[in-house]
């Protein structure tokens, strides 16, 4: 299911990872994060459930990576900043990714609440089987024809991401 999350703009690296960032935005960080904590929900008909999960718009992302594990309960995506004094009213988060779901879905897509100087986070959490499709995963910042950040994450099977492992069943591991 997708959560709504701040993007990160890290600058340079994210370049070297499989992005680009245009301004007026500015990329945080992107990558996992480890566990979410539920705020709300919101409809979003341009997904796969139909659903937008809302979080702390603040949360930080636990691990720096292009690498994700599909395990159920972990979130990745994007948390970034619209700089101070721009405005854009018609922001929209597209994530591209492999076939999923009984209708083979694609591409999601929901509006993105950017308002200026604020952080953005926009994340997908693995909580069904069907979601955990591996492979490339593509998010997306549009607005109207252009896309203004894109970051590239590859998603691989359960437990094979030792960074994301360590640090977010770290504990658990070691039990």
């Amino acid at each position: 299911m997708l959560r709504s999350l701040p993007l990160l703009v890290l600058g340079l690296p994210a370049f070297a990872q499989g992005g680009f960032v245009e301004a007026p935005l500015v990329l945080e960080g992107h990558g996992v994060i480890c566990e979410v904590t539920l705020e709300g929900r919101r409809e979003a008909p341009g997904t796969e459930s139909g659903i937008l999960n809302i979080i702390d718009q603040q949360r930080e992302i636990d691990v720096i990576t292009t690498a994700v594990p599909a395990e159920i309960g972990l979130s990745f995506g994007i948390r970034a900043t619209l700089e101070p004094g721009h405005a854009l009213d018609d922001l929209w988060v597209v994530v591209e990714h492999p076939p999923m779901g009984p209708n083979a879905v694609t591409v999601e897509r929901w509006q993105a609440e950017a308002n200026a100087g604020a952080t953005m986070v926009n994340l997908f959490t693995f909580e069904h089987d069907y979601e955990r499709v591996q492979g490339s995963w593509v998010f997306k910042l549009v607005s109207g024809d252009t896309t203004l950040l894109e970051q590239r994450f590859t998603v691989f099977p359960a437990g094979t991401v030792p960074a994301v492992q360590q640090t977010c069943f770290g504990a658990k591991l070691m039990g």
